[in-house]
């Protein structure tokens, strides 16, 4: 089965809230609010409207987390089996943040003993999923 793919996907940057849209030649804008704006539940309801108008049975979005909130780094792994490999990782990973290992969520990518490793704090992940259901 084919994992569904969001037509819709809310891009945080530290100064601006991008709603994108997927077509057919890419991600185009939607729109775009401050995080600071006194009207922010107004502009987004605005932009949530106007998702509705593209997509009216749904709104399906996925999260684009600034880099700065994301530890990209490379680890070395011994284990072939994958469940022995996100163990590696998890314990390769430990006092590189500031948060426990069981406090992250992370993927990686490579098939041979080095891989590379997305890290984002789960604390960061529900704020934003958070603020995505809010709005």
């Amino acid at each position: 089965m084919q994992a569904m793919k969001p037509a819709f996907a809310l891009d945080f940057r530290d100064d601006t809230i991008r709603l994108l849209h997927r077509s057919a030649g890419g991600w185009q804008l939607v729109g775009q609010v401050s995080p600071g704006d006194p009207d922010l539940t107004e502009a987004m309801g605005y932009l949530r409207a106007t998702a509705l108008g593209l997509s009216p049975r749904g709104i399906a979005t996925k999260l684009i987390l600034p880099n700065a909130q994301i530890l990209y780094t490379e680890v070395s792994v011994a284990a072939t089996e994958a469940r022995k490999r996100r163990k590696e990782i998890a314990a390769a990973l430990e006092g590189r943040t500031p948060y426990g290992v069981d406090e992250l969520a992370f993927d990686s990518a490579g098939k041979g003993s080095d891989v590379q490793v997305a890290v984002v704090a789960r604390e960061t992940l529900a704020e934003a999923e958070a603020f995505a259901a809010e709005h």
